[in-house]
């Protein structure tokens, strides 16, 4: 029988997932500020998110593999000490060259880290707690989405820019040697080339999943990009209520992060189950969208947007849970892979959108069409699974 779920060990890596967020999303806030300080225009500034999403993406499925063979502590810690040492040098650069750099750097270390530990979570918990554990997961990465735009805001006015760097750098201190110590658990069974990691696309379901996500990921985030537009376009907003806005946004996430992984480990016993939940949200996030686009009601624009979050949080443990148990043998290179598909459909998506009048019918009906075609696909992954389910109990 398995041990117990060891919460404890997992909440050291929630704090690292927080941590993680925050340093993602303090970012926008802190844009003019950089831009002023380093004398670079913003659109160049702003290349520092692009160079950390870039890395992951591109890095992270040739890494994942590599993970697979080795205990996640090892995988855990090195990465998360170049993500401490790509802050520090954040905090540290002299010119805009120097900072893209550095968040190249630490784009690097999540992309080691982070598919570490999501597979951590996925082989030590309990299979009635893997929902929940990867749930608290995603919730504590959108935490730090919560806490980013303000946090990151406060101490650039109380202090500097560079300071948010530096804190983010101190909490690894304080949290890395932990991991280093206590982050005990058996030698993953994976033993794939760097070649390897491409064989999971031969997996129907694997493959169905990853392209799900890149749909609804890239409807969810991808429409997100033009958010702040529209609503200024609609209702006049300003960059402080934009700031609440983003908030609201990271609080619905994390909700449903929250409410997808209880969900999960009630019906973990059925095999298709997986793909029925992440249809539904699909669908709920569609409709969403589309109210949160085409209403000029602020109040039921914002409400909708909420909800396009829940859905969309909610999605992404769906998918992480069923991605990082799908194939044992490679839990790392498959989230790995999520998270590349991710990066790959906002980038996409956010092309795709940019072609039409933003608020129209046609933005509208792309937004939402991403979400029902992510709906489609799991929804046939779900009949596939039942099929199968079936003909294994004749």
């Amino acid at each position: 029988m398995r041990a117990a779920t060891p919460w404890l060990r997992f909440a050291v890596l929630y704090a690292v997932l927080c941590l993680m967020g925050v340093e993602t999303f303090l970012i926008s806030p802190l844009l003019p500020t950089i831009a002023s300080d380093l004398g670079a225009s913003t659109q160049t500034t702003a290349t520092v998110v692009t160079a950390y999403v870039l890395t992951y993406a591109i890095v992270g499925p040739f890494v994942g593999a590599r993970s697979d063979r080795a205990p996640r502590r090892v995988f855990v810690t090195a990465g998360l000490g170049l993500f401490l040492i790509g802050n520090l040098l954040c905090g540290l650069a002299p010119g805009i060259g120097l900072l893209i750099a550095a968040r190249a750097l630490t784009g690097l270390g999540g992309a080691i880290a982070a598919p570490a530990m999501w597979a951590y979570f996925a082989e030590m918990a309990r299979p009635m707690h893997r929902g929940k554990a990867i749930g608290l997961g995603a919730a504590s990465y959108a935490l730090g989405q919560v806490l980013g735009v303000p946090v990151g805001a406060t101490v650039a006015h109380a202090a500097n820019w560079r300071w948010n760097f530096f804190a983010v750098a101190a909490g690894l201190v304080l949290i890395v040697p932990i991991i280093a110590w206590r982050l005990s658990g058996p030698r993953p069974e994976g033993h794939a080339s760097l070649s390897g990691s491409f064989r999971i696309w031969r997996s129907r379901s694997i493959r169905s999943a990853l392209l799900a996500t890149a749909l609804l990921q890239g409807g969810r985030l991808g429409t997100y990009t033009y958010a702040g537009a529209l609503l200024t376009q609609r209702f006049g907003l300003s960059v402080g209520q934009l700031g609440l806005v983003g908030m609201v946004v990271g609080a619905a996430s994390l909700i449903g992060s929250m409410l997808a992984g209880p969900l999960l480990d009630r019906t973990h016993r059925f095999g298709n189950a997986n793909g029925w939940l992440a249809a539904a949200w699909a669908v709920l996030f569609s409709v969403a969208v589309a109210v949160a686009s085409l209403s000029n009601h602020f109040v039921l624009s914002v409400t909708a947007l909420a909800v396009w979050f829940v859905a969309g949080g909610a999605f992404y443990t769906t998918q992480q849970t069923y991605l990082s148990s799908a194939e044992p043998r490679q839990r790392a290179s498959t989230v790995s892979w999520n998270n590349a598909m991710e990066n790959a459909g906002v980038a996409a998506a956010t092309s795709l959108l940019g072609l039409f009048p933003l608020g129209g019918p046609a933005f509208t009906a792309a937004a939402a069409g991403l979400g029902l075609g992510a709906a489609a696909i799991s929804t046939t992954r779900a009949l596939t699974r039942s099929h199968a389910f079936e003909q294994a109990s004749r």
